[in-house]
């Protein structure tokens, strides 16, 4: 019974993860095989032909301030690979990431370090310390992780005094195998490429497993660095033992 009950929770575990990512994908093949016009690269093209040159600008705006539409950036990410093509939908994609990134990172610092020292009590100056020391590698390994939101991600490294542009690196380099695999999965489901459309959807599910055991390793080594950082306090026996240590 107790094994049956892990497995179901497991099983229960992954339909968490993958979900959100499994309904995005069959929600737009859907609206392509039920509406095939409306996803259709030249209709949408057409209907930007009135912003012209200024249609990239506007859609890295759109994107830079999307943290405050609360919209998902797959959905926009896969609607610029369907406008502008895998290489420019990434990089336009990217590029909005990074002013969002900016936004939610300038806002954190601003309002939500007060409330951060609150939560974390003692334990902050720990925190902050950690965050300051390994915030490139925590945020490259933990926003390839599905299970933290980059948004969420952003706002605890910053209202724990992490580093702005080595924040910002390890974000753009955890999100570009995602933003990728999304462009040509919205690139391939434009042009009708049926192929490529399945090839691009399990190189998103593939990513997002791997993710997961690349999140499960930072946490565990993020919790240890913190253990070991200055303003933490050792355990009662590790103390004793450390001090048994030395006077040895």
């Amino acid at each position: 019974m107790r094994e049956k009950s892990e497995r179901r929770a497991r099983l229960w575990g992954w339909l968490k993860i993958l979900g959100p990512v499994l309904a995005s994908i069959a929600g737009l093949t859907t609206l392509r095989l039920l509406g095939p016009d409306i996803l259709d690269r030249e209709t949408l093209r057409h209907f930007l032909e009135p912003l012209g040159p200024w249609a990239p600008v506007v859609f890295v705006v759109l994107l830079g301030i999307r943290p405050i539409t609360l919209l998902p950036g797959q959905l926009f990410t896969a609607v610029g690979g369907i406008l502008f093509g895998v290489l420019f939908g990434s990089l336009y994609a990217l590029l909005g990431s990074l002013l969002s990134f900016a936004l939610v990172f300038v806002l954190s610092r601003r309002f939500g370090t007060r409330f951060m020292k609150r939560f974390a009590g003692e334990k902050y100056h720990a925190l902050a310390h950690t965050a300051r020391r390994h915030d490139f590698k925590v945020a490259a390994l933990a926003t390839i992780n599905p299970l933290i939101p980059t948004d969420v991600l952003v706002v605890v490294a910053a209202a724990s005094g992490a580093r702005f542009w080595p924040t910002a690196l390890g974000v753009l380099l955890g999100t570009m195998p995602g933003t990728f695999l999304t462009a040509q999965f919205g690139a391939a489901l434009g042009t009708g490429r049926t192929i490529m459309t399945i090839v691009s959807a399990a190189g998103l599910i593939v990513s997002m497993v791997l993710g997961v055991f690349l999140g499960r390793k930072v946490v565990t080594q993020f919790n240890e660095a913190a253990e070991q950082s200055p303003g933490t306090a050792s355990p009662p026996g590790r103390r004793s033992a450390r001090l048994m240590a030395e006077t040895r």
